[in-house]
């Protein structure tokens, strides 16, 4: 059997060709062009052979609003989600409602970065990109009085650039895409998510029509049998299928990238 490379091995191939004319709801494309500098693992989507999908929350700079889908998420506990907030509101949140960011870890949540300010990584030089995650990382431990590892960046405007590639290679970081996203009518988003495919993620933001969305996708998930999945269960069900068909070892776990490619 032939050796994938390291590249293709953390990298996904191709974003889901759901479109819906006249929505905003619509799948991100992945650019080929912008994909031959982009070394760092970058995901567009997960495994299609497993019925689940990762439905994430970008910004998270409403506490009335993050409150609203956390309560939701308490409706339906099997359902894990990625909340992606930027920086400067996890103090904000946390000194409004102390313990938030710990009480949705503990939920089972998955929190990753979205830069400190919402500013495109792009623009900024490789050791401002790592000063801006490290401020961002510290802010986090902070609010949670805990070590957090994180795992995911979703760049701000889901732009790739050869910093954040950078980024992601010193710090460790996955850059996380999305398959199906974009917000708009909740009925159009339900359309969209009734036709997802296993592995897809879906970009939702801490908003009012998003949040509406999710209170009519999730009965209809949970009635279809659908697992909504932290980022990190999503990678590594990707990462283990792809060892087991190299004759890797399954149990390696997170551990995958260096037993089985390096």
């Amino acid at each position: 059997m032939s050796r994938i490379s390291r590249r293709d091995f953390l990298k996904l191939g191709g974003a889901a060709l759901l479109g819906l004319a006249g929505s905003r709801f619509i799948p991100q494309q992945q650019e080929e062009d912008q994909e031959e500098y982009f070394n760092a693992p970058l995901l567009w989507h997960g495994s299609r052979s497993y019925r689940n999908i990762a439905i994430t929350y970008d910004d998270c700079n409403s506490l009335v609003r993050l409150k609203k889908v956390e309560t939701l998420l308490d409706l339906y506990p099997e359902f894990k989600v990625t909340f992606f907030p930027i920086g400067l509101k996890i103090p904000d949140l946390e000194s409004k409602d102390k313990g938030i960011w710990k009480r949705l870890i503990e939920k089972g949540h998955e929190i990753g970065y979205h830069t400190y300010e919402h500013v495109n990584i792009g623009v900024m030089s490789p050791p401002a990109a790592l000063m801006d995650f490290d401020r961002w990382q510290s802010a986090l431990v902070d609010a949670l009085g805990m070590d957090y590892p994180t795992r995911f960046v979703r760049p701000p405007y889901n732009i790739l650039s050869s910093t954040l590639d950078i980024l992601c290679q010193e710090r460790g970081l996955v850059a996380a895409e999305f398959s199906i996203g974009g917000g708009g009518d909740p009925e159009v988003v339900l359309r969209a998510i009734q036709k997802t495919k296993g592995g897809d993620i879906v970009q939702m933001h801490i908003r009012t029509e998003d949040y509406e969305s999710s209170k009519i996708a999730f009965p209809w998930l949970k009635e279809n049998n659908w697992d909504l999945v932290t980022m990190s269960k999503l990678y590594d069900d990707y990462l283990r299928e792809q060892v087991n068909s190299d004759g890797c070892d399954a149990s390696a776990g997170s551990f995958l990238t260096r037993t089985c490619v390096d």
